[in-house]
């Protein structure tokens, strides 16, 4: 009998291309082959660059996906952006420009992850192995929710957020754009987590964090900003 309170997170375009060869690319593509779909292209901005799938071709960024394009049918040819952070806004801007050229931003979840049929997501959700997200929780373009992460009801996760493996968001935590949860990092109910912000591994949040902030420990205290972008 199937259990309505959880949804399933469509692939909607089984051929992809992926835009990330390291470690991040390796995981999706896994998953992405559990789920029937065909990878045509690896895509890295570094050069010389190895496929790390033998057989599957691989471009050199944006021109390389261009030059590719014009010997590939582009007809339903979706895009994972396969870039882990502290790049969210990258994954962002990579979403728009691929948009741009004509393809389709995929979500995608690992066959184990739970997400709640009351839950809302973005385009271009990557939800990792036996994670969960709970009930009315709402997620933002290009969310990333890393392996045994923890979401719990009514959260807020704007765009480019990644969730960090093992981490706890108790219920109406906010994070704002393009911030990082570290691993084993728990949220006390009803925190805010400042834009761009990152909160180390196994840190506790019991009071808001500000924007472009690096916080760490337990419980968690801001140390130095983050000037990333």
């Amino acid at each position: 009998m199937t259990d309505l309170r959880w949804q399933v997170t469509e692939v909607t375009h089984r051929r992809v291309i992926v835009y990330g060869a390291s470690d991040q690319g390796r995981v999706d593509y896994q998953i992405l082959k559990r789920l029937s779909c065909k990878i045509e292209a690896f895509v890295d901005d570094t050069p010389g660059m190895q496929s790390p799938v033998p057989g599957i071709p691989i471009c050199e960024g944006i021109r390389g996906i261009e030059a590719f394009l014009k010997t590939s049918c582009m007809a339903d040819l979706g895009f994972v952006v396969a870039i882990g952070n502290p790049y969210g806004h990258i994954r962002r801007k990579l979403h728009g420009l691929l948009k741009g050229i004509g393809l389709f931003p995929g979500s995608f979840s690992d066959p184990t992850a739970l997400i709640c049929s009351t839950a809302e997501y973005g385009a271009g959700l990557q939800t990792m192995a036996a994670a969960i997200v709970n009930s009315y929780v709402r997620m933002g373009e290009q969310c990333l929710v890393n392996t045994r992460a923890l979401v719990e009801h009514d959260c807020v996760l704007e765009s480019g957020v990644e969730i960090g493996p093992g981490a706890v968001l108790c219920g109406r935590v906010h994070v704002m754009e393009d911030s990082w949860i570290g691993a084993n990092a728990t949220v006390r109910p009803r925190v805010s987590i400042g834009a761009n912000s990152i909160v180390g591994a196994g840190a506790v949040v019991v009071s808001d964090i500000p924007d472009n902030a690096v916080a760490v420990g337990v419980p968690a205290r801001v140390i130095r900003e983050n000037n990333r972008k």
